[in-house]
């Protein structure tokens, strides 16, 4: 049996509800028997400071440290594995740690879990309980002698029904971390994964983690998880965090279908591709409860939405927010600026959208500058041309201001507006485009906050802008 201290570090972003991925892990590290503590360190009211969190994790004596890494906040996760690494065996797991595992294995860490964890880190807890090598265990990377290993890649898991059920964990997080402040009070996970993957092959997305071979769970399994919410945690509300929900018509039927048969009404979001939605898919989503679908549209002129490997039409997108105002859903388009070589001419067709679909949506993302994220096409096609290489560790942390709890006119104008992306310009646009991209991020706050407001939005020709 091995000790496993799971740590979400400090962030400049805090989250309001226990990590999903966390509870995975702690589930399945129990489940095969071994003890587990976490501390989700980014949480409004968790400890911060690396002295209480060294205390934290040495008071629980552990064989094994694990960091989740992000990309956007790998500096500050790196500066904890610095308090941690002289006193405690660090592993690094979660994207950042997918993508480039020889970068933590540099700064501190013994070892680095590629792709999905659950499997690795208790066979990584295995390994150090001295029942299995370290080059037996798939997806791991780690330092051999002083040499840097690349054990073969994990396949993703293809039975997710196998995985022990993470709302086991949630007694490990404490519910003073977030705002639940009244003792007693239970807390859950802001949402639930239905599915792991997604077949796009859009160009400014990795997905190294959960990979592009779409895996579901069966629809019982699901609405068990869901009436367990209810009834344990009183929830009657979440959201899916499938990388992409509607895949399989089919599918998503039977899950429809479980989830209305449940005894109590439960009401739910989720993040679909346009091109899997049609409005008898939105119809059974409507049915089991689906209040809010967020399309991932990222662009609407046609050239480039053939450039970044979106695989959908503007027409079609039209189409996919009239069905779900007809049903009553609400929706959210998600649309990016600054893409590599962007013309002006590209950046109004996408502004030209949003007088169209703005009578139709029920509003548009926050922020949207485009981001060069390793692993991704766009990275590897452009860093060395544009001089960006290696940003996230060698330039200043990319600070978004944390979205409120509570939406108004101001906060509304300053969620969208603000993005750091902007003025980092990747992409070495021209200032005059870097402008252009500064009204179109207000554009969009405009006709958002005209519909939040359930007012008549009055948008400015897109040639105005």
């Amino acid at each position: 049996m091995a000790r496993v201290f799971l740590v979400n570090p400090p962030s400049p972003e805090p989250v309001r509800s226990p990590l999903l991925s966390f509870c995975h892990l702690a589930a399945s590290l129990r489940a095969a028997g071994h003890r587990v503590a976490l501390l989700d360190a980014s949480a409004p009211h968790a400890p911060h400071d690396h002295e209480t969190i060294r205390a934290r994790v040495a008071a629980f004596a552990p064989d094994l440290v694990g960091l989740h890494l992000k990309t956007l906040h790998v500096q500050p996760a790196y500066a904890l594995a610095a308090a941690l690494a002289d006193a405690f065996p660090l592993v690094a797991g979660g994207p950042h740690a997918t993508i480039v595992p020889d970068e933590p294995l540099g700064r501190g860490f013994r070892w680095a879990i590629r792709g999905e964890g659950e499997e690795a880190l208790v066979e990584l807890a295995d390994a150090i309980d001295g029942r299995r090598p370290f080059d037996a265990i798939a997806g791991l990377s780690w330092r051999d002698r002083g040499m840097v290993r690349h054990n073969p890649t994990r396949p993703f898991l293809a039975e997710l029904d196998r995985l022990p059920a993470p709302l086991s964990a949630l007694d490990l997080f404490d519910p003073a971390w977030y705002d639940a402040l009244v003792p007693g009070v239970r807390i859950a996970p802001a949402g639930l994964l239905s599915s792991r993957g997604c077949p796009a092959a859009c160009t400014f997305c990795s997905n190294d983690v959960t990979g592009r071979r779409f895996r579901y769970r069966s629809a019982s399994a699901v609405a068990a998880e869901v009436a367990h919410l209810h009834r344990v945690h009183g929830l009657t509300a979440f959201s899916f965090f499938d990388d992409s929900f509607a895949v399989g018509k089919r599918r998503v039927r039977e899950l429809c279908d479980a989830l209305a048969g449940l005894d109590e009404r439960v009401y739910w979001t989720c993040t679909a591709h346009p091109a899997h939605l049609d409005r008898d898919v939105l119809a059974d989503m409507k049915r089991a409860g689906c209040t809010g679908v967020d399309i991932g549209m990222e662009s609407a002129d046609p050239g480039m939405l053939l450039r970044i490997g979106k695989g959908v039409t503007v027409e079609r997108v039209l189409d996919v927010l009239g069905w779900a105002r007809e049903l009553g859903l609400h929706t959210v388009v998600n649309l990016m600026f600054g893409w590599p070589d962007e013309t002006d001419a590209e950046l109004d067709a996408t502004l030209a959208f949003l007088e169209r679909a703005a009578p139709l949506t029920g509003g548009f993302n926050a922020r949207g500058i485009v981001v060069p994220y390793p692993g991704t096409r766009i990275y590897e096609e452009h860093h060395a041309r544009f001089g960006f290489t290696g940003w996230w560790i060698r330039e200043p942390p990319l600070l978004y201001a944390a979205f409120p709890t509570r939406w108004d006119e101001a906060e509304i104008v300053r969620a969208y507006g603000d993005d750091p992306a902007l003025d980092r310009n990747f992409f070495r646009h021209p200032p005059e485009r870097v402008e252009r991209m500064r009204r179109a991020l207000a554009m969009k706050a405009e006709v958002t906050m005209a519909i939040t407001l359930r007012q008549t939005p009055s948008v400015p020709a897109a040639g105005a802008r």
